[in-house]
């Protein structure tokens, strides 16, 4: 890019001494050949070469002062090669002229300098001279004997300026007045021109290795001198120097970097060697035509590095600052210059804008009183926003800008920043000279809300200006406004091209506080319609509040007629009030300003105007005050059947609040059907103290766990101040206040197979595990105030679809009971009306007990009801609500066998329990005929109180009736009713721990936790195998159920004593082995109405044979087969009439015939001679039928008859389908069979 390169600027020097007056004519040969390019540099082996593209050259002459007696050392040198122009035309002139000069300017100028040298021989006619004829050797040939490394005539010392010469080296280089050619002349000057690029490359090679060294040598020196970061700064500063004049930017610019964060170190490790005053040095800079950069400080800076370190004398930190500064921005200039793209160069000068800021800062930061400094801060900065390098930057980019943000953008924002900057420092020059810059500070006390106090005159100081535009601007009051509302629309333009919004709005701001300031009310109001909210909203609550009461004075002076927006201005204005409203500490807090009365005022100004304005307005309530939920619900001690919590109140103004009512809504958690209960107080006085505690209650109840979803206050008709509680803001705030335990879910601690339900029928939630309920509250039941339940009755009627529900009053009468049930199941339905009744008055002990019938055909067996039972206590209405699951689940399983004879029946029942886990005891049995028709007759060891049994899994219990007619047939539709009474193995086992519980906790006054323990009783495991036999109770999971109740006890309850005292009892309860000497039954009745049992025929089957003591084997044995078929059991059927006319005569009865067969199994041991298989009919109640057999036995022994079976038969196509049963009367007889007597067999 073509921009006036700051690369040119210090040029490397290169020194000449011309003592015969011979450079004017070679000048203009030299001078065109600078600056030099394409230097390359090896510094080091295995790296690779370096590149200078160009580097500026300057010649200064120089004169050596021979007269010197003591060589001062050098302490800048920027110096990197030095020249002699020299001529003799013979000889003498060379031994006494031209010898003794070089002699004494390599003595003075190059020896201990660690700079390179030439000679410069100037021949006269052509280049090329001849050896004269008159001298043995020429000039040149004298000067490269004379002034070689090991020369007679060299001054310098061999091992120290000459030791990387070597002896070939080239020092002499001739030129001569005229050429043969212009080609002959440009390779001469191009050969010298090389040369020097080689001479200028070994000294800064030669200097670079030399500080390197040096600083080396500190670094493994390892001191603990603090001096050394001084001597290690001054060769920084030296390094710097000369890596800079190689033009090496990117290595300079990270020396700057390092160089700038020593300075920080030494000023504080060293600060003695530091003096900090600045009259001196700011007058030293000149303010008119004002170029800092014209100014080298470098020498001077060296030079007072050099003096403390051999010296003592110290050093001007802000000197030192301002040259590291100067050096950077050159360097990034250059660096901006040379960048091969635009964004690159952008960055650079971005870079530079932020240096010149933080220098700036650094400078003015502690001095903001004094003038000098604040108006050279300010030329300086006009001094960089007038770099050309920026504008040819900006210009370049916007010929190539796109839609969006230009490359330059970030030189637009540090611009910006640079205005914004020079701004303050105007301001704080404005405020010496006694004007008022409009800044929102200063209007404070202006637009108070009770205006009682006046704006104080600041101290005027008078200053003679050198800039005589900045003179201008700080002239009055009027022009300084007038300066700064045209330096922020400049800084707004420039942050618009870099798209900084906020900071656009935010500098609006500063235009609108102008505006009000002016009068320009419309102006500012339209500014910060929106701009307030931004501090508010990120904290700053001072500005935010300032500018808010500025909106609402517009607001009133415009007479908007609003009052729904000033209202909510107003609120809004209360909201900064609020101390943890702002994240950022300090003075930032706007409340500092205002009084507890302006707070006060503000507030009742909000009542006033919400009373105008139609709709309801609703403000969050942490406006006002912040508030905790403590995490308990406790049982009111001074109203019965109410319940409290607390409230952490955290009052936010400061002020005295008097609240008339209070409300707190808790939702249910973890149902289809969530309830609500409102907790509330009156009448509160809330002090200005930072906390305080308020307790709410509530007449309503339900055993669930809750959590807060809303906190209301009504101050008025049309305001509401509420605060919604979402679920994770329930949590942190009982977090918050370090009162809720973390617990493990209990389906995590419980063994599987545990029952969750209590078998006692105690119904009570089991516990949320800790993801639904985690920060929830709790709200369980008082055994002193009313309770209610669903449960099975005690007494069950197979078939029979109904639950009971009861109700008991606690230690306090009700009145005014009324009862609503609601089945939760789809498909389940009340019968009759009892899901609504009613009770007058219930008094202290007295249970009600209600059974509900109901109908449902599903196939579910836990069913869930719900019921609310709205009661009195005194002129009080109190609530009780609950949702329980019931489980109609039979615990008890009955089976029955019937056995039919001619004239009774026997009935064999098989009691067992349903759930092989949950064995159970039959405590007695009733099998009767509730009219005179039916004999029941039972054995004698039969099933009662002292004589119980106990049915396991495998093992059930039998009981056997005989029934028998009294008088008439059976008949389907009679029944006989079986009562069977039991009590379950696991309810007895839990009846002792409760029974252990109460004691326990009625010597502790403890009964109001009752329901944390019992509800968990259910999840015992028992050993019910030991139990039923030994009368111990071993618990099996009683660290567990200990561990869940102690973990539930620190989270639901407040006193530590009585959660030290619950422990106690639990661990008195719980143990390992509990004898029981007396077994209390759980009854628990079964009632099964079992009806008659009915056969349409009994066959009796009879062998009727003579008698003998023996028979032989294959004798022939003759046999009567007689069947009687008897329909006693038989249900009685009218017979159905032929319906005739009146004149008919009667008709006769028809009989019934029915067709068997019969089957004769004689198996191996007879022969059968007759009839196999026959068929008979059955006709009349009884029917007779006799068949002849003959049977030829075939072993010996006693041999059974052989075994008769009968089935119907089919007639007409359809089967009999009446129902039969044989019996064999003489089915167990045997015939003794013996072989014949004649007859003997012996057998070996």
């Amino acid at each position: 890019m073509s921009l006036e390169d700051p690369g040119l600027q210090n040029p490397v020097s290169v020194g000449y001494y011309d003592p015969f007056g011979l450079y004017p004519a070679v000048k203009e040969d030299f001078e065109s050949k600078f600056p030099l390019t394409n230097l390359h540099w090896k510094y080091h082996p295995l790296k690779p070469v370096k590149s200078i593209p160009s580097l500026p050259i300057q010649l200064v002459e120089e004169v050596p002062h021979s007269s010197r007696k003591t060589k001062q050392p050098t302490v800048y040198d920027n110096v990197y090669l030095r020249l002699v122009f020299v001529k003799a035309d013979n000889l003498e002139t060379y031994r006494s002229q031209v010898r003794p000069l070089i002699q004494a300017w390599l003595g003075d100028l190059v020896a201990g300098r660690e700079v390179s040298w030439a000679i410069v021989l100037i021949s006269s006619g052509i280049y090329k001279e001849k050896s004269s004829t008159l001298m043995k050797k020429s000039v040149y040939e004298k000067l490269l004997a004379d002034f070689s490394k090991n020369g007679k005539h060299q001054v310098l010392h061999p091992s120290d300026d000459l030791d990387e010469v070597s002896e070939e080296e080239e020092f002499v280089f001739r030129i001569g007045d005229k050429y043969n050619s212009d080609i002959e002349k440009l390779e001469t000057f191009n050969h010298i021109t090389t040369e020097f690029k080689g001479l200028i490359l070994r000294t800064f090679d030669r200097r670079y290795n030399a500080y390197n060294e040096e600083l080396d040598k500190m670094k493994e020196s390892n001191g603990n001198d603090p001096e050394l970061l001084i001597r290690e700064l001054f060769y920084k500063l030296k390094l710097v120097d000369i890596v800079g004049d190689m033009r090496f930017l990117d290595e300079s610019l990270d020396l700057y970097e390092d160089i700038s964060e020593a300075l920080k170190e030494s000023s504080q490790s060293v600060s003695h060697a530091f003096e900090r005053t600045t009259s001196n040095f700011f007058e030293s800079v000149e303010s008119q035509n004002f170029n800092p950069e014209k100014t080298v400080l470098s020498r001077e800076l060296l030079g007072q590095f050099n003096k403390y370190l051999t010296e003592g004398k110290s050093i001007n930190l802000l000197q030192t600052n301002f040259s590291i500064f100067l050096g950077a921005s050159i360097l990034l200039q250059s660096l901006a210059n040379s960048a091969p793209t635009l964004s690159l160069s952008s960055i650079y000068i971005s870079h530079l804008f932020q240096k010149v800021i933080n220098f700036i800062n650094e400078v003015s930061g502690s001095r903001s009183n004094d003038a000098q400094i604040l108006e050279w801060s300010c030329s300086l900065i006009d001094f960089y926003l007038d770099l050309p390098v920026t504008h040819k930057l900006v210009q370049l980019s916007s010929n190539n800008e796109d839609n969006g943000v230009t490359s330059s953008a970030g030189i637009f924002e540090y611009m910006g920043e640079l205005r914004l900057l020079k701004r303050g420092l105007a301001g704080h020059l404005a405020s010496l000279k006694g004007f008022e810059p409009p800044e929102i500070g200063f209007l404070l006390e202006e637009i108070s809300l009770d205006d009682s106090n006046g704006s104080t005159q600041p101290k005027k100081e008078e200053h003679v200006f050198k800039d005589k535009a900045l003179e201008q601007i700080l002239q009055s009051q009027e022009s300084y406004d007038t300066f700064y509302e045209g330096l922020t629309l400049a800084a707004i333009q420039d942050f618009a091209k870099c798209e900084r919004k906020k900071t656009i709005d935010l500098l609006s701001v500063d235009l609108a506080v102008l505006h009000y300031r002016k009068g320009n009310f419309q102006q500012a109001y339209e500014v910060l319609l929106t701009s307030y909210e931004y501090f508010i909203e990120n904290g700053w609550n001072f500005m935010g509040g300032m500018l808010l009461e500025i909106y609402i004075n517009c607001l009133e002076k415009l007479d908007t007629k609003d009052n729904m927006h000033v209202l909510d201005t107003n609120i809004k204005l209360l909201s900064t009030l609020k101390h943890e409203n702002s994240r950022i500490g300090g003075i930032n807090k706007y409340d500092i300003v205002k009084t507890a009365k302006q707070r006060k005022q503000l507030l009742e100004h909000i009542y006033d105007i919400a009373s105008q304005v139609s709709d309801i307005v609703s403000i969050p309530l942490e406006i006002l005050f912040g508030s905790t939920v403590d995490p308990y619900i406790e049982t009111s001690k001074e109203k019965p059947g109410a319940y409290v919590l607390e409230l952490d109140i955290k009052n936010h103004l400061g002020i005295e609040l008097d609240l008339n009512a209070l409300t707190l809504e808790m939702e249910e958690l973890s149902s289809s059907s969530p309830k609500t209960i409102v907790f509330s107080a009156e009448n509160i006085k809330l002090t200005p103290g930072p906390r305080q505690k308020v307790c709410l209650s509530t007449n309503d109840f339900k055993n669930a766990f809750f959590k807060p979803t809303r906190l209301t206050y009504k101050p008025c008709e049309n305001l509401i101040f509420d605060q919604s509680f979402s679920e994770s803001d329930t949590t942190e705030s009982v977090l918050a206040n370090e009162t809720v335990v973390h617990t493990k879910s209990n389906n995590e601690i419980l063994q599987q197979g545990s029952d969750p339900v209590n078998s006692l029928g105690i119904s009570v939630p089991v516990p949320e595990p800790v993801d639904s309920s985690e920060g929830a509250l709790y709200m369980y039941g008082d055994p002193s105030s009313l309770s209610a339940k669903f449960r099975v009755p005690a007494k069950i009627e197979l078939n029979a679809s109904e639950i009971e529900f009861v109700i008991n009053p606690g230690k306090e009468a009700v009145k005014n009971v009324k009862v609503d049930i609601t089945p939760v199941d789809i498909g389940v339905e009340l019968i009759g009306s009892l899901d609504h009744f009613e009770e007058e008055s219930l008094d202290a002990g007295q249970a009600l007990t209600k059974k509900i019938p109901y109908k449902y055909f599903g196939d579910r067996k836990v069913l869930q009801f719900a019921a609310v039972v709205t009661y009195s206590i005194g002129e009080e209405e109190h609530t009780y609500s609950l949702q329980d699951d019931v489980d109609n689940n039979l615990k008890i399983s009955i089976s029955v066998q019937d056995i039919f004879r001619e004239k009774s029946i026997y009935s064999k029942f098989q009691i067992g329990c349903a759930q092989s886990r949950t064995p159970i005891r039959i405590v007695d049995s009733d099998f009767q005929c509730n009219n005179e028709k039916y004999a029941v007759a039972s054995s004698t060891c039969d099933i009662n109180e002292s004589n119980t049994q106990l049915a396991f899994g495998e093992q059930p219990a039998f009981m056997f009736y005989r029934i028998t007619p009294k008088q008439g047939k059976v008949s389907s539709s009679d029944t006989l009713d079986l009562t069977i009474t039991f009590s379950n193995l696991q309810s007895e086992c839990e009846a002792v721990i409760i029974n252990l519980q109460n004691e326990f906790f009625d010597s502790f006054e403890l009964q109001r936790y009752s329901t944390l323990f019992t509800e968990l009783v259910g999840r015992l495991q028992f050993d019910l195998n030991s139990y039923a036999i030994n009368n111990e109770i071993h618990i099996k999971n009683a660290e567990d159920v200990r561990s869940l109740f102690w973990e539930s006890i620190n989270r639901h309850i407040r006193s530590e004593k009585d959660i030290a005292e619950l422990v106690c009892c639990i661990d008195g309860i719980l143990k390992k082995v509990i004898p029981v000497e007396n077994v209390n039954y759980v009854r628990q009745q079964l009632y099964i109405p079992v009806a008659v049992p009915i056969l349409d025929i009994l066959h009796n089957v009879e062998f009727n044979y003579g008698k003998k003591v023996q028979h032989l084997v294959g004798e022939p044995i003759e046999m009567k087969l007689q069947i009687t078929s008897s329909m006693k059991w038989s249900e009685e059927e009218d017979a159905p009439q032929e319906v005739l006319a009146s004149s008919s005569p009667a008709g006769k009865a028809t009989q019934k015939q029915q067709m068997f067969q019969f089957i004769v199994h004689h198996e191996d041991n007879w022969l059968l001679s007759g009839l196999k298989k026959h068929a008979f009919s059955v006709s009349g109640a009884n029917s007779r039928a006799e068949f002849d057999l003959t049977l030829i036995p075939l072993n010996v022994g006693k041999l059974p008859l052989p075994r008769v079976t009968i089935k119907p038969v089919d007639q007409n196509g359809s089967l009999n389908r009446t129902s039969t049963d044989t019996v064999h009367e003489n089915g167990l007889e045997t015939v003794l069979v013996v072989p014949e007597l004649q007859s003997i067999t012996f057998s070996f």
